[in-house]
């Protein structure tokens, strides 16, 4: 495909800058948003400075694209492997706030047609569909990050779904089972049932439905907003890596990637309240507890809603521990272990203490998380029933409440005997 040589970056419809295709890839405010507005885009792109390139806006722009297989999917389609041609293919409606348009288009009104969720899970199941004809028509222009296949939808009051048209922005990601990693199964009714059980301990996650015609996880975006006039506005999100300059492949802290420490300094910088700040240690002890053992500092974002910073609602809950062939290590060390079966109250006493809080304070938070969650699996279990089919999923639900229910147990007897 032929590249453009400038991407225009819009909120709404203002301009915000331009970015360019140099080496490095460059971006540049827009004078009269400096001038109007004053706000950066993130802040290792800040307004003090016109012109930005290098390693800041490349992790910045990177990170908005999707991850692994996808991502190399589409470098095939659209021959073309850096984040400024894959943005200038697919940068319509990105997580965040941000439009990206070729230098030939202009923001437009959303536009949006009626499909049926049948049609959705044509579209995880069949090569050519309903949906993949109005794409291939419209010229549709969707970046979602993640390393998994997903759908981005709205849905009307009665709950069908709509496609949005062109860089229209969405309210709903559909997230089908995973495919082709060997052991991995029923993987949409995991994150349902994780997602829901964490919303059941109020920790603060995106609200998440399964949808059992198109066979997925539904998540609402809690980065749209309707306004006064019932119109979708975007609303402003940075995840860790973007905020902490780094790219999507330095997710993970094995890697370089930002520490449980490193994540705490950011989300303090960032200027996020007590509660969020206790939202993240409650976060940390959750994915312990259910076996999320990707639950990488990508996973961790803030947003602009209008009380505010805020941490944002969690999501990308799911029991990876539940898989045999998955990862047995966690993503971040606690207390200098990532080997979960070796986490006990030594090496939590030794992550409060890194972090800047007494001990006793977290350990109650572990306490506290353990107890409730306990309490609401089997009301999770027998909610996340009403929309399992008959056979697999149903299998999923029994099997993943007795192995999370086994998993928060074994931490108890590790972390809280001899409780200080």
């Amino acid at each position: 495909m032929s590249t453009a040589k400038k991407l225009f970056v819009y909120r709404d419809e203002t301009l915000v800058g331009t970015l360019l295709d140099e080496s490095p890839i460059k971006f540049v405010y827009d004078v009269a948003w400096r001038k109007n507005y004053q706000e950066a885009i993130s802040p290792n792109i800040g307004l003090s400075e016109v012109e930005h390139s290098g390693e800041s806006v490349e992790s910045y722009f990177e990170n908005l694209l999707p991850e692994a297989g996808i991502r190399d999917l589409l470098k095939l389609k659209y021959q073309t492997t850096t984040t400024f041609g894959l943005l200038s293919a697919i940068g319509g409606d990105t997580a965040s706030n941000l439009t990206i348009l070729p230098e030939s288009q202009l923001p437009e009104p959303p536009k949006y047609q009626a499909i049926t969720w049948q049609d959705v899970a044509d579209q995880f199941t069949q090569q050519q569909g309903v949906i993949r004809n109005i794409q291939e028509q419209d010229g549709l222009r969707v970046s979602l990050a993640g390393a998994q296949r997903k759908f981005s939808v709205c849905i009307d009051k009665d709950g069908n779904p709509l496609l949005p048209l062109g860089s229209s922005p969405s309210t709903y990601i559909v997230k089908p089972d995973i495919q082709g990693i060997e052991s991995v199964w029923a993987s949409a009714i995991n994150e349902t049932f994780v997602m829901k059980l964490a919303t059941k301990l109020k920790l603060g996650v995106a609200e998440v439905s399964y949808q059992p015609i198109a066979k997925a996880c539904v998540i609402k975006r809690y980065d749209r907003q309707l306004d006064a006039n019932g119109q979708i506005k975007r609303l402003q999100q940075l995840d860790l890596c973007q905020i902490d300059g780094k790219p999507s492949t330095i997710k993970y802290e094995t890697d370089g990637g930002p520490t449980l420490l490193r994540c705490r300094e950011l989300l303090s910088q960032s200027g996020v309240n007590a509660a969020d700040t206790k939202r993240f240690i409650q976060w940390v002890f959750f994915n312990l507890y259910v076996g999320n053992h990707d639950s990488h500092a990508k996973n961790l974002s803030i947003y602009f809603p209008p009380t505010g910073v805020r941490l944002t609602p969690f999501y990308d809950l799911l029991s990876t521990s539940f898989y045999s062939g998955l990862s047995r290590t966690f993503a971040f060390n606690i207390g200098g272990e990532n080997k979960p079966s070796n986490i006990n109250q030594d090496q939590v006493i030794a992550m409060a203490e890194s972090l800047g809080f007494k001990a006793k304070y977290v350990l109650s938070i572990a306490e506290d998380v353990s107890n409730n969650l306990l309490a609401a699996l089997d009301t999770t279990s027998e909610e996340i029933n009403t929309v399992a089919s008959v056979g697999t999923e149903k299998t999923m639900v029994e099997r993943l409440n007795q192995h999370i229910a086994s998993n928060t147990k074994l931490f108890q007897r590790r972390l809280f005997t001899n409780h200080l």
